[in-house]
């Protein structure tokens, strides 16, 4: 039986997404063309990861494996020249203007072929989301300036995010978690701006990086009350690259450490004072976990995927091994866990579009001046050196305060913390099923699904562990119900 006969996952009929969240045709008929963009969007990376992602998936694996620092520049150049680093970037301003709906469909689709690979493409936008929290407007246009030029000149621009600490991971997220936090890494207040010392580790593309956006408290014994976030060239002398990880999954994309030794940071690269960059790390947060959620989810289906072409081939005495009842009601209940998830990945994708950032994108001003101004000036030095002067800097932050709020932030933390929990959990439970499924012979390396099954747990981990994840969605729960002050002493009580 040829791969093609089953259709379902990358081999599927696209775009599907109406025939698998039905409930969107409603959507389509009031809000045609945001529909239809997704299915577009849907369509071009199903395209890409069927034909570029998945023939490569298991030699590039094996390539990592033997070399954590191999990288395939093919696979990146081919992605780079469909933009499909650039997704978010205004087509005005020479990127795709996908809307979060639009890189849901990204994510999924390619993370279903391989989640180290999508990786080195969607986190890609870090720069432009760690600018678009900060949204002064010099900044937003500089990080996107830089962004179109590269990709256009086809020249590697890689961003990283750098929160995790050797002694301090998940705490870095969380409020309570970092009053008790030993730190690592410390910046020092000096003339003109700070000078930052400590490690840094874990860190996704920290090897490929150009640009650092680094958490890092100025008072190490009140890290709470200091945090900052720093924007660091990794040109900066004092700057360098430790290990770069051999990991159990998604070998594809690299995890280094990052060595600060009296790096100088100038203040305009301070993009957030002292005291204000948990707030900062929030907001990335309440963005990117919905979509490691969504990661999760596509882990997951390509398993089910792969699981599906072995057993609809597999000869068991004289039937295939997917004509045997057990076989089909595991594949039942995989098939709903899977829809269920992709539901909810997606109503937090168009909750963004409706509430948050991406709002900003779709607001008269930003509409007009994209229809009015030239992208030659949009993207020239003149309307960069104007956004520099601090009236204009500030005007778009103060214009985004007007869609995100505090608590617009932390009632995103909480609905992304549901997709992030229940899409990585989807891909850790998927992936377990499926190699159940398929018994040994099935979990050879030349099938895939034990590789599924390897990139899938370290999901639970990042952007916060689903225990931390847990604990911000109960908070927030709670809360809404009235019950606060979790796990403080009531003296009133007998």
């Amino acid at each position: 039986m040829s791969d093609e006969t089953v259709n379902y996952g990358l081999r599927a009929r696209s775009p599907d997404l109406l025939d698998t969240v039905p409930g969107l045709g409603k959507l389509k008929s009031a809000c045609p063309k945001y529909i239809e963009k997704a299915e577009f969007a849907q369509k071009t990376a199903r395209d890409f990861a069927k034909n570029e992602i998945a023939p490569r998936v298991l030699e590039i694996d094996q390539k990592c494996a033997a070399d954590p620092a191999y990288f395939d520049w093919e696979l990146w150049e081919t992605a780079n020249a469909a933009k499909l680093n650039i997704t978010p970037i205004p087509e005005k301003m020479g990127g795709l203007g996908w809307s979060a709906l639009d890189n849901a469909m990204l994510v999924e689709e390619l993370t279903s072929a391989c989640m180290g690979c999508a990786s080195n493409i969607t986190f890609n936008t870090f720069g432009l989301l760690g600018a678009m929290v900060e949204c002064k407007t010099d900044i937003v246009l500089k990080i996107i300036s830089q962004m179109v030029d590269a990709q256009r000149r086809s020249k590697p621009l890689f961003w990283s995010w750098a929160i995790t600490e050797p002694s301090a991971g998940t705490d870095v997220e969380d409020e309570e978690a970092m009053a008790t936090m030993r730190p690592s890494t410390h910046a020092k207040k000096i003339e003109g701006g700070y000078l930052v010392n400590g490690t840094k580790c874990f860190i996704t593309n920290g090897s490929l990086a150009h640009y650092v956006i680094a958490t890092i408290p100025a008072d190490s014994a009140h890290p709470k009350e200091s945090m900052a976030t720093f924007f660091i060239p990794t040109t900066t002398k004092g700057f360098s690259v430790g290990r770069i990880e051999r990991k159990c999954g998604q070998k594809a994309s690299q995890t280094a450490e990052l060595f600060f030794k009296d790096v100088f940071v100038p203040e305009e690269n301070v993009w957030e004072p002292p005291g204000k960059g948990l707030r900062h790390t929030r907001e990335i947060l309440s963005i990117t976990r919905g979509f490691i959620g969504i990661g999760g989810l596509g882990i997951a289906r390509g398993a089910l995927e792969r699981g599906i072409r072995y057993v609809s081939r597999k000869k068991v005495k004289n039937h295939r091994l997917i004509d045997e009842e057990w076989v089909q009601m595991v594949i039942a209940d995989m098939i709903k866990d899977i829809n269920t998830v992709r539901c909810a990945g997606i109503n937090f994708a168009m909750a963004l579009d409706a509430y948050h950032v991406w709002k900003m994108f779709d607001s008269v001003p930003v509409k007009a001046g994209l229809k009015i101004v030239p992208e030659k000036i949009l993207l020239g030095k003149s309307l960069q050196a104007l956004a520099e002067k601090s009236m204009f800097s500030h005007a778009g932050s103060e214009f985004k305060k007007k869609f995100v709020s505090d608590e617009q932030i932390e009632t995103f933390v909480y609905y992304g913390s549901l997709v992030k929990v229940a899409g990585t959990d989807l891909a850790v439970n998927i992936t377990s099923r499926v190699a159940d499924m398929v018994g040994l012979e099935g979990l050879s390396d030349q099938y895939g699904i034990e590789k599924s099954f390897r990139d899938a747990k370290v999901t639970q981990i990042y952007e916060g562990s689903n225990q931390a994840n847990r604990i911000d969605i109960v908070k927030h729960a709670l809360s809404k119900m009235g019950i606060k002050n979790l796990g403080v002493p009531d003296e009133n009580k007998p």
